[in-house]
């Protein structure tokens, strides 16, 4: 692989409270979530558990692209996906895997989408219980998505690779 590689003096992650902070109450929230669209439906609950599952999944590829230095450990990763950490030393482990462009593109895409997923399935069900609940449970994600990208980013050793690394140089450039 050519490019950045990651930053070994980030390792391991030094702002582990920032992380468990924001990461604990978005996945307390997603469980509320869970549980409540359990109650309209199983079905509907397990396809909001598939999505983070999927966001997980492939996520893992792109954590073994990135030759992440936090596989198999704590890793800073977004929406608490550290499922991921662990997929990609389950499925990659330490063997050389097949590194395209390409790939991790559309992997790092189905990532998100899965992200997407728990946005956005869950709304129209939430607006059942209000509208501003919906709104505040979007706003939530978006804030989240700032806040993370301008804390946990900054300092993570593959922020020249991920997606949400770049996105922060971006703002921090502008």
């Amino acid at each position: 692989m050519t490019g950045p590689k990651p930053d070994m003096t980030c390792v391991p992650y030094r702002r582990k409270g920032i992380y468990l902070a924001l990461n604990i109450p978005m996945l307390l929230l997603l469980l509320a979530v869970l549980v409540y669209l359990w109650t309209h439906s199983p079905l509907l609950s397990l396809a909001f558990l598939a999505c983070y599952l999927v966001m997980s999944t492939f996520q893992a590829y792109c954590c073994a692209y990135q030759r992440c230095p936090y596989v198999g450990g704590f890793c800073p990763a977004v929406l608490g996906i550290m499922p991921a950490s662990l997929i990609a030393k389950v499925l990659y482990g330490n063997r050389e895997i097949v590194r395209t462009k390409a790939r991790f593109e559309t992997y790092a895409t189905m990532a998100i989408l899965g992200w997407l997923g728990l946005v956005f399935l869950p709304v129209y069900w939430i607006a059942k219980l209000g509208i501003g609940f919906a709104v505040a449970y979007v706003a939530c994600h978006a804030i989240y998505a700032l806040v993370f990208g301008l804390t946990v980013c900054p300092v993570c050793a593959i922020r020249d690779t991920c997606p949400g690394g770049k996105v922060h140089k971006l703002v921090q450039r502008g």
